[in-house]
């Protein structure tokens, strides 16, 4: 099967919805520059990809690329039609010819829970099939109705509400992806302690936590927590509670006037030459140079 992975920071535009009934409109061979999903309302409905043709029966949904040639192979029934919809994605989907559910399992973007992290260094993937019949179908024609009826009884933030809308289709679709080949990822008791040891460095590292501070408030070995946090974030609970230091110290070395002692002690520095160099090693420059730039 062939799949198209859609970044979970992906910016969606939805262009245009409409409802095919009959064959009107469904002649001619056609593309258009946007992505376009289709699903089937009452089937079958004869579709030609490219060389591909496709019997699809009600229910069934399809992917097709932009400026991707399609069009009918033979005539449908009077009732017979699709919902259509046509999207923008930034960055776009990415298509494999291949069983991707193999190479792009569900996983736990652990370092995307770091305060310090940037979102867009991460690209965890949803998992969407070129060509499906999904379980959950009558939900999907449900929002694709409501999709429908923004764009054709328009009202305030109707695009807005309809790309949340097309948002709902794509995880629906993913997520039947994962059920129906049981590639479901657990969420593990390990991965849980460590969500909530970063809640707590998040809240208290202005304070440095001490070792005895984290074994009370978390009820585990410090040395077991180290571990886990090592495994999940690459990095030492200490160097953690450092980068958060100074993401706080370059925030108000630029929007304050503060003496750069008066910072250190406020993120949790005593002695300010300790903090400048720790402040140097991250950033390269002292705090000084950094509020001059």
């Amino acid at each position: 099967m062939d799949y198209l992975l859609l970044s979970r920071l992906a910016r969606l535009d939805v262009k245009w919805i409409s409802e095919l009934v009959g064959n009107e409109h469904f002649a001619g061979p056609k593309s258009n520059p946007f992505f376009e999903l289709l699903m089937v309302t009452e089937g079958p409905v004869y579709l030609e990809v490219g060389e591909e043709r496709l019997e699809l029966r009600s229910g069934e949904t399809f992917l097709l690329m932009p400026w991707e040639k399609h069009g009918c192979w033979k005539p449908i029934g009077a009732q017979s039609g699709f919902y259509w919809v046509q999207f923008a994605a930034e960055p776009g989907l990415i298509l494999h010819k291949e069983d991707a559910a193999e190479r792009y399992p569900a996983v736990i973007p652990a370092m995307q829970d770091l305060r310090t992290s940037h979102s867009d260094s991460y690209m965890d993937f949803l998992l969407l099939p070129r060509q499906s019949k999904p379980f959950n179908r009558y939900e999907l024609l449900g929002l694709f109705e409501k999709i429908h009826q923004q764009f054709h009884v328009p009202k305030g933030y109707f695009r807005y509400r309809a790309t949340l809308l097309l948002g709902q289709i794509l995880e629906l679709l993913a997520q039947d992806v994962l059920d129906q080949k049981d590639l479901q990822a657990e969420v593990s008791s390990t991965f849980l302690l460590y969500r909530r040891l970063v809640n707590l460095l998040d809240e208290t590292y202005t304070t440095n936590p001490s070792s005895e501070d984290l074994e009370q408030a978390l009820h585990h070995n410090y040395e077991y927590l180290c571990q886990i946090f090592k495994k999940y974030a690459n990095t030492t609970i200490g160097s953690y509670v450092h980068q958060l230091q100074i993401q706080k110290a370059k925030h108000l070395l630029t929007s304050t006037s503060c003496m750069i002692r008066d910072i250190a002690e406020e993120v949790g520095f005593q002695d300010p030459y300790y903090f400048s160099r720790i402040f140097k090693k991250l950033e390269g420059i002292s705090p000084q140079q950094f509020r001059d730039i």
